[in-house]
């Protein structure tokens, strides 16, 4: 038999490797998950009803969700259908900040989660290679 292992070398980098790809697949698998978590909460503003505080000892104002608001038939703003105290509670600032702080992460989660998935893939073929190397020696 003419069977000659990897050297030690070759093992221990070959396990870096692999262990630096799923680390990377673990930092895009997080990173996507606070993108993630942001899209629920900013889905929470936009989709479900609120009730606005309108100030002194008044009864807090209950308001429609952004995006299902319209009153009769024809559409309108949201401030001409639920006012401007529910407008103003509901700012589409925030909502657009929210929006732009998780692209970050949503892009750069995929990034790693991808370049982490082609390394391990990677590490997994060239194992493969060698193994039918070795067969085809022996």
């Amino acid at each position: 038999m003419n069977e000659t292992p990897m050297n030690s070398l070759a093992q221990v980098y070959d396990r870096e490797f692999r262990i630096r790809g799923l680390r990377q697949q673990s930092w895009g698998r997080g990173l996507i998950a606070v993108a993630v978590l942001i899209w629920l909460w900013l889905g929470y503003l936009l989709v479900l009803p609120f009730s606005a505080d309108p100030g002194g000892n008044s009864k807090p104002v209950e308001c429609e969700s952004r995006t299902f608001h319209q009153n009769g038939r024809w559409a309108r703003t949201y401030a001409g259908d639920e006012g401007e105290r529910c407008d103003a509670e509901r700012d589409w600032g925030p909502i657009t900040a929210g929006l732009l702080l998780s692209l970050p992460f949503a892009v750069l989660g995929t990034g790693l989660y991808v370049a982490g998935t082609s390394s391990v893939r990677t590490a997994a073929y060239a194992a493969d290679i060698a193994r039918l190397n070795l067969t085809r020696e022996i």
